[in-house]
C-alpha cells in the first residue's frame, strides 16, 4: 500500500495528458489563459522563437481593427494562443482586452468573455491573419503575448509583440514591456507600420507596401497597387463620430516625403478643409511612410461632412528645406495625384483603386506627339532625304517627294502645336515635374518648349528660301537640314521622358518600344545613305560613284519645270529605285506599328492592361 499514492497520482497524470493531447483543435484548453503555458510538455523552449508578431498599427483607437500577422521564419507551426494585455507593467497584467476573429480559430478564455483566440486544428501554419477589435474605450497601451506550439514537446510561450500604443495617451507613458527577442532567422521582421508591407528584397523595382486582407471586410480603403506592390494605401474606419484615418505611401525621396488626403465634390483639392484634424502618429518603416489622423465627421464651418460621398484624392510629393530659414515646404504633387473611382463616405466599407482612366487631356498630348514625331516626321524626314531622285514626276505642278514631305511635315505642325496647347492649357503653369531616381525629367518641359519653337522656324525659314544656285542656297539647305534633325532627335527624347512620368500611367516597357523605333530609324538612315551613295550612275559625263553636297542641297527644286541645274549630276537606276521604294513600304509599316503600339499603351493606361 505504500506505493498507492504515487501510483494513483502517476496514473492520472497520464489521464491528464492524455486529455490534453486530445484537443488539437485548440478547445477546452482555458487552464492555458493565466500564463499562456500549455498542459503538455516540458517547459517553455528557452532559445528565441523563429516566429513573429507584426501589427498593421502603431496605435489603436476604439471599435476600430488592428490587423496581426503570426508568422513563421523557418518551419512552421501546428497551434497557438493570442491575447492583449496591457504594456504597462505597474498595471494589472492578467486582464484581457478586445475580442479576436481569424480563418480555422476558436475563442478561448471564455471566463475572460472570449479574450483570447486558439487554432482550430494542428495543420501546419506559416501564416495566420487575425483582426483584433479594440474595446470601445480607450483602456491604456496593449502588448499582444502569443505563445506557438511547434510539436507536442516544443513550444514558446508569452511571445510578446510590439506595443500597440493608446492614441489618447503619451507613447512613453508607463513601464512598458519590450517585445521578445527573435531568432535572428526572422531579423527583417519589425512591426510593420500602418499596413502591412514585407522585409525589403533586393528587386527595387517592388515596393514595401502591401495591401491588408481587411480592405472591404471591416474597414474602407483606397489604393493604387499593381504587380509591384502598393504605390499608396489609405484605409478608414468611424466610430463614435469620430473616422480614423491610416495613410501610407512609399517613400520618394530620401525620406523628404509628404502625404495628403482630400474630400472633393470633383477631381481638383482645394486646401479649405484643415480644420479639426489631429496626428495620432507617424513613422517610417522599410521604406513606407505611414500617419494616422483623427478626424470628426460632422460638418462645420469649411469642414465637409463626410458621412456624405465625396471623392477622394491622394497626393504624393517631396518636401524641400528652405535654405534661408531651414523650414520644409511641399513641391508639387502634379505628378503624383491619385482619385477614387467612386465617392464613398467616412462609412463605407470598400476597397477601391484609383481612377486609372487618366487625365484625357495629358493622354492626347501624348498620342499627339508621338503620332508626330515617332511617326510623321520619320516618314517626311526620309522620303525628303533620300527619295528625290526616285520620284521625276510630279503632283499638283509639285514634285512627289515634296508633297509627301510637306503633308507630314505640316501634320507634324499641326499635331505638335495641338499638342502643345493642350499641356499648357491642363497644367495653367510651368510644369515642375519631380520623381525620384528620375531628376532628369525637370527637362522635359524645356525640352517640349525647344521643339515647338524649332517646329515654327524650319516653315517659316521654308518660305524665305533662296532659289537653287543663288548663293545663299547651300546656307538654307544645312540650316533647313539642322533645324529639323535637331526638332526630331529633341522631340523622340522628349517622347522617351514623356513615358516615364508617372502622370502618363504607361508601363515601363513602352520604353523598350521606343527604344526599337530608334534603332530602326537609325538602321534605314544607314542604308539609305549606303544605297543612295552606291547606287549612283553618271549623268552629263560626272564619275560613277562622286558624292556632291551640291547635288543633295540643289535638290530642294520644287517643281518640274525648266531646265534642271546643272549641279544635279546624278541619277539612280531602276533597280535601286525599286528597293528604295520597298524600303519606304516597309518604314511606314514598322514605324507605323511601333507607333499604334505606343498610341494605344498611352490611351489604355497601365492598370488596364495589367487588368
Amino acid at each position: 500500500m505504500t506505493y498507492t499514492c504515487p501510483i494513483f497520482l502517476l496514473l492520472l497524470g497520464l489521464i491528464f495528458s492524455t486529455n490534453v493531447d486530445g484537443y488539437p483543435n485548440g478547445l477546452q484548453v482555458d487552464s492555458a489563459c493565466p500564463n499562456l503555458v500549455p498542459g503538455h510538455g516540458p517547459t517553455s523552449q528557452s532559445t528565441p522563437p523563429p516566429y513573429k508578431i507584426t501589427l498593421n498599427a502603431t496605435s489603436y483607437t476604439p471599435g476600430t481593427p488592428v490587423s496581426i500577422t503570426l508568422l513563421a521564419c523557418n518551419g512552421a507551426f501546428k497551434g497557438y494562443m493570442i491575447q492583449a494585455r496591457l504594456a504597462d507593467t505597474s498595471k494589472n497584467q492578467s486582464e484581457l482586452f478586445g475580442t479576436f476573429t481569424a480563418n480555422e480559430s476558436n475563442p478561448a478564455c471564455k471566463g475572460d468573455n472570449g479574450s483570447a483566440l486558439v487554432h482550430s486544428n494542428n495543420n501546419p501554419k506559416t501564416t495566420v491573419n487575425i483582426q483584433w477589435i479594440p474595446p470601445q474605450l480607450f483602456v491604456g497601451h496593449i502588448i499582444f503575448r502569443v505563445t506557438y506550439v511547434q510539436a507536442e514537446y516544443t513550444f514558446w510561450a508569452n511571445i510578446r509583440s510590439d506595443v500597440l500604443y493608446d492614441a489618447s495617451l503619451n507613447s512613453t507613458s508607463g513601464a512598458l514591456q519590450n517585445k521578445t527577442d527573435v531568432d535572428p532567422v526572422c531579423s527583417g521582421g519589425q512591426q510593420i507600420t500602418s499596413i502591412t508591407t514585407t522585409a525589403a528584397t533586393s528587386d527595387t523595382s517592388k515596393t514595401n507596401l502591401t495591401k491588408d486582407a481587411s480592405c472591404g471586410q471591416t474597414k474602407g480603403c483606397f489604393s493604387s497597387c499593381s504587380g509591384r506592390g502598393c504605390t499608396f494605401i489609405v484605409s478608414w474606419a468611424t466610430s463614435a463620430n469620430i473616422s480614423i484615418f491610416v495613410l501610407s505611401t512609399e517613400i520618394l525621396n530620401q525620406g523628404k516625403t509628404y502625404i495628403a488626403l482630400g474630400f472633393s465634390s470633383d477631381s481638383e483639392m482645394y486646401f479649405q478643409n484643415l480644420q479639426e484634424v489631429q496626428l495620432l502618429n507617424s513613422s517610417t518603416v522599410d521604406g513606407v511612410l505611414s500617419c494616422t489622423i483623427s478626424r470628426p465627421v460632422s460638418e462645420k464651418s469649411n469642414r465637409y461632412d463626410i458621412t456624405k460621398p465625396w471623392t477622394l484624392l491622394l497626393a504624393q510629393g517631396n518636401t524641400v528645406t528652405d535654405a534661408n530659414t531651414g523650414v520644409p515646404f511641399l513641391t508639387s504633387h502634379k505628378e503624383r495625384k491619385f482619385i477614387s473611382e467612386e465617392q464613398v463616405t467616412a462609412n463605407s466599407i470598400v476597397d477601391l483603386g484609383s481612377d486609372t482612366s487618366g487625365n484625357p487631356m495629358i493622354k492626347a498630348h501624348g498620342c499627339l506627339m508621338v503620332g508626330a514625331w515617332i511617326f510623321l516626321a520619320s516618314v517626311g524626314i526620309v522620303v525628303a532625304r533620300y527619295y528625290k531622285p526616285v520620284w521625276e514626276v510630279t503632283l499638283c505642278s509639285q514634285k512627289v517627294w515634296f508633297q509627301i514631305h510637306r503633308l507630314c511635315m505640316v501634320l507634324v505642325f499641326c499635331a505638335t502645336a495641338a499638342g502643345f496647347i493642350i499641356i499648357f492649357v491642363e497644367e495653367k503653369e510651368w510644369s515642375e515635374i519631380d520623381v525620384e531616381g528620375k531628376q532628369f525629367l525637370v527637362g522635359h518641359p524645356i525640352i517640349g518648349v525647344i521643339v515647338m519653337a524649332l517646329t515654327v522656324i524650319n516653315p517659316l525659314m521654308a518660305l524665305f528660301r533662296p532659289h537653287p544656285g543663288t548663293t545663299n542656297r547651300p546656307i538654307f539647305n544645312w540650316a533647313h537640314w539642322f533645324v529639323g534633325t535637331a526638332a526630331h532627335i529633341l522631340a523622340v527624347i522628349g517622347v522617351f521622358f514623356g513615358v516615364q512620368i508617372p502622370d502618363s500611367q504607361v508601363p515601363y516597357y513602352t520604353v523598350y518600344i521606343l527604344a526599337a523605333f530608334v534603332a530602326w530609324q537609325l538602321f534605314v538612315e544607314i542604308l539609305l545613305e549606303l544605297i543612295t551613295c552606291i547606287g549612283r550612275k553618271r549623268v552629263g559625263g560626272v564619275q560613277k560613284g562622286v558624292f556632291s553636297n551640291i547635288d543633295r542641297s540643289e535638290s530642294y527644286e520644287l517643281n518640274g519645270g525648266g531646265d534642271p541645274p546643272k549641279a544635279i549630276a546624278y541619277t539612280e537606276s531602276n533597280k535601286v529605285a525599286i528597293v528604295k521604294l520597298v524600303i519606304l513600304v516597309l518604314h511606314i509599316i514598322i514605324v507605323g506599328a511601333l507607333s499604334a503600339a505606343v498610341i494605344a499603351i498611352i490611351a489604355i493606361g497601365e492598370k488596364e492592361l495589367e487588368d
